[in-house]
């Protein structure tokens, strides 16, 4: 945690985080690289593990998703921190679900959540012309501005929802669409307009033997849930 320089002595490429459990902003080293932690990481780094290789990280304000093809990162907006951070998506939207869901919801609710954190995510990480007041461009708030996103507070129940349907996605005339939700029909004011969905009716929708994708399409207008 007090470290300034690091020497990837393997042949992998390790990723750098500020924060445990491998979350928050991070920094990547090639295998066998010797190189000191940037201004950000300096001494204020927390954990580190093999990096993915697949796919190159994005940089500054750009994002390597499409209408058709997760961001493999979102930049969030620590509000209480003033930092913003480019977080590994599934990672955010596990962190995000259980702050928006009731864990104990039954589990197609929980799916449709879960549809519904990602999207919004991925429609910002797309869209998103957002910066802070010097300049630092970011996709989503950590708070009820966007989503309510808290490091390491992912529960095993909501995990298994954001697996379950990684593989899916919400489109609206082929485009990511922006998955909005609220407590109820009523909290939600403009609800029917077919862009909102009511998590409590979510709930209610799922006790009642609804599946997942049918409380989806009952909520948002015009989609197609589809791989």
């Amino acid at each position: 945690n007090a470290a300034a320089s690091v020497w990837n002595n393997s042949s992998k490429k390790v990723r750098v985080y500020f924060n445990t459990g491998h979350t928050g902003t991070f920094q990547d080293f090639a295998p066998g690289a010797k190189a000191n932690l940037n201004a950000t990481l300096k001494n204020q780094n927390a954990s580190h593990q093999f990096a993915p290789s697949s796919t190159p990280t994005p940089t500054g304000c750009k994002t390597d998703g499409t209408d058709t093809k997760l961001p493999t990162t979102i930049l969030v907006y620590r509000k209480s921190l003033d930092r913003v951070e480019r977080v590994e998506f599934k990672t955010y939207v596990k962190n995000v679900l259980p702050n928006e869901w009731i864990t104990s919801w039954p589990s197609e609710s929980l799916k449709a959540g879960a549809m519904a954190v990602k999207n919004f995510g991925w429609y910002w990480a797309l869209h998103s012309n957002r910066k802070t007041s010097d300049g630092r461009c970011f996709d989503v708030y950590d708070h009820t501005s966007s989503q309510v996103y808290k490091p390491g507070s992912a529960k095993a129940v909501t995990s298994a929802a954001v697996d379950a349907t990684w593989g899916a996605r919400l489109t609206r005339s082929g485009k990511i669409f922006r998955a909005q939700y609220c407590a109820t029909t009523t909290a939600c004011g403009n609800w029917v307009n077919g862009d909102w969905m009511s998590q409590y009716g979510s709930r209610d929708k799922a006790n009642a033997g609804w599946s997942y994708s049918r409380i989806l399409k009952h909520y948002y207008t015009g989609i197609v849930l589809g791989s």
